[in-house]
């Protein structure tokens, strides 16, 4: 499975661990239950991973319906954050558009290249919230 979800922090918080080549459905299909009334009530972060990814099959309007999809779930959930962290060039790209097509929503968001810079930006976040 391309996209494993882990939760932590009680389910404040969930992590997708990217492996392999990860598709738009993929995302569709986690997001689905991440964003359900029941975990989207405790859910405060998410850290994306791609450090594993090999391929990220995403057009653009794959990853504009992505961001509509977190917009959606931030209208929500006032003070939820997304951090990405994706090392490689395309990934962290694409990270960025969808960063970029997010900006108009109530999401906090943060691409990094790597696992502990998203981290430490979620901590301070949270921190700050």
């Amino acid at each position: 499975m391309p996209i494993e979800l882990r939760y932590r922090d009680a389910g404040a918080g969930v992590v997708f661990i990217c492996t392999g080549t990860v598709t738009a459905a993929e995302f569709s299909r986690a997001n689905e239950e991440i964003y359900s009334p029941e975990s989207l009530d405790q859910l405060q972060y998410q850290l994306i991973d791609f450090t594993a990814t090999e391929h990220l099959d995403s057009s653009l309007e794959d990853t504009r319906k992505n961001a509509e999809v977190d917009a959606v779930a931030a209208s929500q959930k006032r003070s939820l954050i997304i951090a990405v962290a994706g090392p490689d060039d395309l990934t962290f790209g694409i990270s960025k558009m969808w960063q970029a097509l997010a900006s108009d929503s109530d999401l906090r968001t943060g691409v990094f290249r790597s696992v502990p810079d998203a981290e430490l930006w979620i901590k301070q976040t949270l921190e700050g919230a």
